[in-house]
């Protein structure tokens, strides 16, 4: 059967339903995630040193480059997500309007009956081809109040994003990582590159990030792969300019990283999204 993957762009960011037959490797994204398990195989992801077991009531939130993989418990049986990532800028301009912090205290969430609304509402409203992009916007605001709300997030200072709060050496290394995407220069390499050891460099991505820079430099390949396979490069192209010596090594990275090969992606930017997915019913509003 083929992989169940749909796409939504808005304003707040992006929404995937994600049908996965593997595990995912540690991993990372610069976007603030929220995953909710919809059925299939049970699953659990790690963050940091704490398990979370996805069910009908436990969602995941994690914030912006935080590390974190996921493990199906039955091999080769599917699970299906609904997965929202967000942009921070976008998470800047609701929380100036709400004066709240869209940040994740913890990463395990408990759906309560107003976050299971919120979650349905908002797919409801994705597959609809008559939402307008404000309603979807709205109601994703809603759902990320919803779920932050459970999380407390809004009590925890923000450790994760790229801003000028960052140690300027850790700054300087992010943009030397962005910069030279297909280098195969070493992590000791980057870190002397800083005037840092490599102990201290893995402490302030860990400290200020909550990750580590292999993840981190991982998490950059992957956006800028994600750009060009959806721009229509040739996936040889993109492989070998990514620094991957065979296209077979590209794909088996992307999918490790998403959960799909990149022609699978590929399709879903150019489609739109289908009315159902897998077969499973939308949920009526409560």
């Amino acid at each position: 059967m083929a992989e169940a993957y749909a796409l939504h762009e808005g304003t707040f960011g992006t929404a995937v339903v994600l049908e996965l037959r593997a595990d995912l490797v540690p991993h990372a994204h610069s976007d603030l995630q929220l995953a909710f398990w919809l059925g299939g195989a049970r699953a659990t992801a790690r963050v940091g040193t704490e398990h979370v077991e996805y069910g009908e009531n436990t969602a995941l939130g994690v914030n912006a480059f935080e590390s974190h993989d996921l493990v199906l418990h039955e091999q080769g049986e599917a699970a299906l997500f609904l997965a929202f990532m967000v942009r921070d800028d976008w998470l800047q301009g609701r929380a100036a309007a709400t004066s709240h912090g869209f940040r994740f205290n913890a990463p395990r969430l408990h759906i309560d009956g107003e976050l299971r609304r919120a979650c349905w509402q908002v797919l409801d409203l994705i597959l609809s081809p008559h939402s307008s992009q404000t309603d979807i916007d709205d109601q994703v605001e809603g759902l990320l109040l919803a779920a932050t709300g459970v999380a407390g997030g809004h009590a925890r200072r923000p450790r994760t994003g790229v801003g000028a709060s960052l140690d300027a050496r850790l700054r300087t290394a992010i943009a030397h990582m962005r910069q030279h995407v297909s280098t195969k220069a070493t992590v000791d390499e980057i870190a002397g590159m800083v005037g840092l050891s490599r102990a201290h460099f893995f402490a302030l991505f860990r400290d200020q990030l909550n990750t580590t820079p292999q993840v981190f430099w991982s998490a950059v390949r992957v956006e800028e792969a994600m750009r060009r396979v959806a721009l229509g490069a040739p996936m040889t192209d993109v492989a070998l300019d990514l620094g991957f010596s065979a296209p077979s090594n590209f794909s088996r990275f992307f999918k490790e990283h998403t959960g799909v090969p990149p022609s699978t992606f590929r399709r879903a930017t150019r489609a739109p999204m289908p009315a159902t997915v897998t077969g499973i019913p939308l949920q009526p509003a409560a």
